[in-house]
Formats: C-alpha cells, structure tokens, sequence
C-alpha cells in the first residue's frame, strides 16, 4: 500500500537493503518494512551447496580420461558476494538478474583449471591412480584462488567419485592387467617352484651334512677304537717285551747259576778227585796180599770162602778147574 512493502528473510539469507545507493539495514535472517521506490533489496544465500562435476582431460600422454566428483561450497562473506554479484530481488523474492545462477558456473571453471593443471602433469597411469593427489591440490589451490576469495566464497569439501579412461583405452588396460596378472600368476609359480626347489636343495644340503658329520663321527669312532687297539697292543707289545726281558734275564741267571753249579761240582770233582788220587796214590804203596791177610782177622766166612778159591786161580799152583757139589756149595753159602 503506497508502496510500503515487508519482507522478511529466512535464517540462511543475508539481506542488505539499500537506499539511494547506501545500505541502510543488514544481516542474516533480518525482517523489515521499506519504501519500494526508492529501495532495493540484496538477498545472499548462506547455505552450502553441493556442486558435482564431470571433466574429460587429456594426460600428459594425449590420452583421454574422466574425472567425476563433487564440492561443496558456501559464501562465507556476503558482501563481497554482493559487489561481484547482482543478487537484488524483488517485491516477490525472485532474482532480478541470471547472475546468482552463473555463480556456479564459475566455481566450476575454478575447480575444472585445477584439474586440467594436475591431468597435464602426469600420464595415463598416474592420472588413473592419483585420486588421492588431485583432491589434496583441490583443496589447497580452490581456497587461494583469487575469483573465488573476491567472491567471498569458501571450498568446504572436495570428493572425488571416479578417473576412468575412455572405453577402447579400458579394455585395453584391462587386457593389459590381465595379462600382468597372468605374468605375475606365472612369477609366482615360478616363486614357488624355484623356492620349492631351493628349500629340496637346502634339505638336499642338510642331509648331506648330517651325512657328513655322520661319517666325521664314524671315522672319528673308528680312529678312536684303532687307536684304543693300538695302544693295547702296544700295551700287549709292552708286557711281551717285559716277559721276555724277565724271561731272558731268568735264563741268563739260571745260565750263570748252572755255570756257577758246575763250577763249584767241577771244582767239588776235583777235589774228590784229588782226595781219591791221593787215596790211591797211598793204597799202590801197600802190598796188597799183606793188606788181604790183615784183613782176614774182620773177614766173614762167606768172604773168607772167596778169597780161597781166587787164590786156587792165582800163582804157580793155579786149578784150571774146579768142581763143586751142590751140597758143597750149599754148605759155602750158609
């Protein structure tokens, strides 16, 4: 009525209302009447908005690729927002001009130079596995760029969904993966049979040194019996030798002993020789008929009886023979 109007903003809008080309009345949520005529009215919006993207790039290797994510953002100095953008509304809350539409346009082109930038760098490969690179440079390159800080603009996350290659470069790679599988496959195989073989090898090894020492042990065993039969023998050796000694010296002194026994019986025999020649020597200076006769007086009758008959055999008047009767002889030998 008379162009008097209220206008009430909601809790996530900063309204700025100006007059005659000042502000006369801000803040977020506010609610106010104005004059229509000669005021005009700014409406920010405070909210955060998602804003997903698409990029096709090509890599440092000409090859083409697409990046798919998402970020979100929101204006975090309305005024400044205000003097870049025309965010006027009117009586109605609708926006005056199409340049609050554009703002994500350009965000979009700030994020798609970043991405371009880091695609540009790197090749295929890398492209495809650098998820985690490109989201850490979104996140430090967005927030210093200058359009979007004169824009009061504030990156409050950044998320990448996707890098995939185009559809002839995927089956490609695919190919090529798989027959890097396959090759790695087959390494392994080969790993394991080569270590299967090594670890035979090794037991192959140990089986031959435990042989080793256990032959080490047999000799040693062997040298040591050798050597414990040596030294009995030599020990056998040893008391033969002492025997012999013992033997050969008993002999030699027995040999002595029976030399010094006849020694002492030669020497004994001579003696008794000696006695007996002087014996004799005496007995030849005796007459021995004279000793006959002196010894008749002692003689016995059988003794007597003898001496007769040798001297009938003895001198001129010898017997040639002599005749005994048996009761003669009989008689004599009583």
């Amino acid at each position: 009525m008379f162009g008097i109007n209220f206008y009430k903003a909601d809790p996530s809008t900063h309204v700025m209302l100006f007059k005659n080309g000042a502000v006369k009345l801000q803040g977020r949520g506010t609610s106010f009447y104005y004059y229509a005529p000669n005021a005009s009215i700014v409406a920010v919006p405070l909210s955060s908005k998602e804003l997903p993207f698409v990029f096709r790039m090509k890599t440092k290797d000409f090859q083409e690729i697409t990046v798919q994510g998402q970020i979100t953002f929101r204006i975090d100095r309305p005024e400044a927002a205000a003097q870049m953008i025309n965010f006027s509304i009117n009586a109605k809350g609708m926006y005056l001009s199409d340049e609050p539409e554009g703002l994500d346009e350009r965000i979009m082109r700030s994020v798609q130079v970043v991405v371009r930038n880091a695609m540009e760098s790197m090749n295929l490969q890398q492209a495809l596995s650098s998820a985690k690179v490109l989201t850490s440079a979104l996140q430090e390159q967005l927030p210093v760029q200058s359009n979007l800080q004169r824009l009061g603009i504030e990156i409050t996350e950044v998320s990448l969904t996707a890098i995939s290659p185009a559809p002839e470069t995927a089956k490609a790679l695919e190919a090529e993966v798989r027959e890097a599988l396959l090759r790695d496959a087959d390494n392994a195989i080969y790993a394991r049979r080569l270590s299967s073989i090594e670890k035979e090898k090794q037991v192959r090894e140990e089986e031959l040194e435990t042989e080793k020492a256990i032959a080490r042990k047999q000799q040693d065993l062997e040298k040591q019996a050798l050597e414990a039969e040596r030294e009995k023998l030599q020990q056998q050796f040893n008391m033969d030798q002492e025997k012999l000694l013992a033997r050969t010296d008993n002999e030699r002194k027995r040999a002595e002993l029976v030399e010094l026994e006849n020694a002492n019986s030669k020497a004994q025999a001579d003696a008794k020789a000696y006695d007996l020649k002087a014996q004799l020597a005496a007995f030849n200076d005796i007459d021995l008929e004279r000793l006959k006769v002196m010894n008749m007086n002692a003689a016995r009758p059988e003794q007597l009886i003898a001496q007769a008959i040798e001297n009938l055999t003895k001198g001129e008047n010898k017997v040639g023979s002599l005749n005994f009767s048996p009761e003669l002889l009989q008689s004599l030998i009583r």
